[in-house]
């Protein structure tokens, strides 16, 4: 218990959530609860996705020669084969080129996104542009995709950059090879790159301006008396921030940090526990 004189710094706005942890598990006592602001970066991409259709069964042809036969054959030699006008067979496979199944070549060249489509028993469709934001967080040690750009706000809480320095260890978007943007994608729940049913993002670009974005954060010292010993978490809403958690951690128990000065914390409400 703490004696009546001691009041803990707990932000008013943050009381529920004081409430919701101490109540939903026994043995822990919220000391301290701050609101900070801190930046992170957003940039707009344009994605490329293409998604499959059927091929029909000369397109099926044309791709199943480019793959098996040695050397590879010509449009001329597949018309002369199939007993086609070559003009035809020449027509169908400048399609397929412009859909980047077959390379430009004069030998018919499955490209590597050919033989993806090919795979499932389908070719692309024309392509067709998405426009998403990164957000570039080194605090949380991740850059996610989201189709809504942050609210551009001024947030009035203090800079936690004043007293925590967040290292950008995170690579510059642009920097990003394709399969690190697929699998960014993937790992926000976006579905734009989907290959169990045949829909690719095949390429990106970077548009627009690198924009710094304000955004608020929560900091909350817990004392766990189950296992007497003193825990911050670090929150976005609700949601537990486990990378910013356990940087911040690891600054307090180097000493990198002080608990006063980051949420005015002092030595006597953390003795009482």
């Amino acid at each position: 218990m703490f004696p009546v004189s001691v009041i803990k710094p707990i932000d008013e706005n943050l009381k529920y959530i004081v409430e919701k942890i101490e109540t939903e598990t026994a043995g822990l006592t919220v000391l301290a609860a701050r609101q900070f602001g801190y930046t992170v970066i957003q940039n707009s991409l344009e994605l490329t996705i293409k998604e499959p259709r059927k091929f029909n069964v000369l397109e099926e042809f044309i791709i199943r020669a480019a793959m098996e036969f040695n050397p590879p054959p010509t449009a001329n030699d597949l018309a002369s084969i199939l007993g086609l006008d070559s003009v035809f067979v020449k027509s169908t496979i400048a399609n397929l080129q412009s859909l980047q199944t077959l390379a430009d070549t004069p030998q018919i060249t499955v490209t590597a996104e050919g033989s993806l489509f090919y795979a499932q028993g389908s070719v692309p469709k024309p392509p067709y542009s998405v426009s998403i934001y990164a957000i570039t967080d080194n605090l949380a040690g991740k850059i996610t995709f989201q189709y809504e750009s942050l609210e551009d706000v001024v947030i009035k809480q203090p800079d936690l950059a004043e007293f925590v320095n967040i290292e950008a260890k995170i690579p510059a978007i642009s920097s990003l090879q394709l399969a690190d943007i697929q699998e960014i994608i993937q790992s926000s729940n976006l579905p734009l790159h989907v290959p169990a049913e045949g829909k690719f993002v095949t390429d990106f670009k970077v548009k627009g301006i690198t924009q710094t974005m304000d955004k608020n954060i929560s900091l909350f010292v817990i004392y766990d008396g189950n296992q007497d010993k003193l825990n911050i978490q670090i929150r976005s809403g609700q949601e537990i921030l486990e990378v910013a958690t356990q940087k911040i951690e690891e600054l307090y128990n180097s000493e990198k940090i002080s608990l006063e000065e980051l949420c005015q914390l002092s030595q006597e409400i953390i003795n009482q526990n």
